[in-house]
């Protein structure tokens, strides 16, 4: 008898495990995925960030230039 209910509590004990184990795998593939998506993000705020600092650059020598002609 107190064999049986030993049993039947670490059954109960295993499937919970097994439960939180794939709670916790779930959630870390999500974290994953997120973590895929921010690092994406932030490549394309960079090639952003690249180009417009390129183009003020590219504004700022204009204006050198004109400025040095009109003096």
């Amino acid at each position: 008898m107190i064999m049986d209910e030993l049993l039947k509590d670490l059954e109960k004990q295993i499937k919970a495990l097994i439960d939180r184990y794939e709670q916790l795998k779930d959630s870390n593939q999500q974290l994953h995925s997120g973590k895929f998506l921010l690092v994406r993000e932030k490549e394309l705020l960079l090639e952003k960030q690249e180009k417009a600092i390129s183009q003020i650059e590219s504004l700022v020598s204009k204006l050198k230039t004109i400025e040095v002609s009109h003096e």
